[in-house]
């Protein structure tokens, strides 16, 4: 039996019909209250299709044998007690490279065009061709996480004929980069970029990953870039590095407190691109996410194990 906590807000009736005609079997949902109407109900559920752990305590699914996450990120999962009771954890991954890399690509533009900046100056009805304009070919882009959506991040900023280099836990050769690297080259590399991607998972290793000593690692000219989570990258340090413009500017996704505390510095800087943790949202999601769940379901109930298989011990 499979059950979702996902309200029907975010997840339409639509989707859940199309999940039951196309599975063959009933989706169940939680209640405001978070519960089902029936015990029984809940005893037989062997799969949960989640965003976020709301209303979810695993001791009421004495059954649950998979976990199918609609967020790629899967860093509040309890992992131990999956593990303990041998449940396999799922998510989406590939389905975001799309969107999350036209993102990337616009806020490079957007640095390199000054186009922020022309806008503020559209507001004030102000005409200047002074704006010191660049352009992204030629330049020097580093990629640390050179998974599913840093490889189409890679392969969109080719055709503006970037110098493409990733970096990477266990690296291999990909296409559309010059060089794949492990993460202790993450320094020598920060010294030559012009534009640093950050699109890691957040585990306990990528934890401020980029902090202090990467800023200060960085050319004064270099803008970084983070769509990965908050919690990957020292915002104070960061913070300082833009105020002291140790780096030219940052375009974020993410951010340790989300929604941003309005009395947070970083809205107040014109070297400062700010999106609402949105660069994974689209309009094709459930679609891509239901094609990834159904192929999943086939599998499982014919005893073999869905794609994208999450780590319980890396936590990714």
């Amino acid at each position: 039996m499979i059950l979702t906590n996902i309200p029907e807000g975010i997840l339409p009736r639509v989707y859940l019909d199309r999940l039951e005609n196309l599975g063959g079997e009933k989706v169940l949902t939680l209640s405001e209250d978070g519960r089902l109407a029936g015990k029984n109900e809940i005893e037989n559920v062997d799969i949960l299709i989640i965003f976020g752990w709301r209303g979810i305590n695993l001791a009421d699914y004495p059954a649950l044998k998979w976990v199918f996450s609609l967020s790629a990120g899967v860093e509040n999962t309890p992992f131990e007690e999956l593990k303990r009771r041998e449940i396999i954890l799922t998510n989406t991954r590939g389905i975001h490279g799309p969107q999350i890399s036209e993102q990337v690509i616009g806020m490079m533009i957007s640095f390199s065009r000054r186009l922020a900046l022309a806008r503020d100056y559209q507001s004030r009805k102000r005409w200047s061709q002074a704006l010191p304009v660049d352009e992204l070919t030629g330049k020097k882009l580093l990629i640390i996480g050179a998974g599913s959506i840093g490889t189409e991040i890679a392969r969109k900023a080719a055709a503006f004929d970037m110098h493409i280099t990733g970096i990477k836990k266990n690296p291999s050769n990909l296409d559309n980069f010059e060089s794949v690297e492990g993460i202790e080259n993450l320094h020598k590399n920060l010294k030559e970029a012009d534009y640093v991607v950050l699109i890691t998972p957040l585990t306990d290793e990528t934890f401020h990953l980029m902090g202090k000593k990467e800023f200060s690692s960085m050319k004064k000219e270099a803008y970084f870039i983070n769509i990965s989570r908050g919690d990957t990258v020292d915002e104070t340090a960061l913070i300082e590095a833009l105020r002291t413009k140790a780096i030219a500017g940052a375009g974020l996704d993410v951010f340790h407190t989300e929604p941003l505390p309005a009395d947070n510095p970083l809205w107040e800087m014109e070297n400062v691109i700010i999106t609402p943790h949105n660069s994974g949202i689209t309009p094709h999601y459930m679609d891509r996410a239901a094609e990834i769940f159904l192929k999943g379901l086939a599998l499982f109930r014919d005893g073999k194990t869905p794609p994208n298989l999450i780590d319980l011990s890396r936590k990714y």
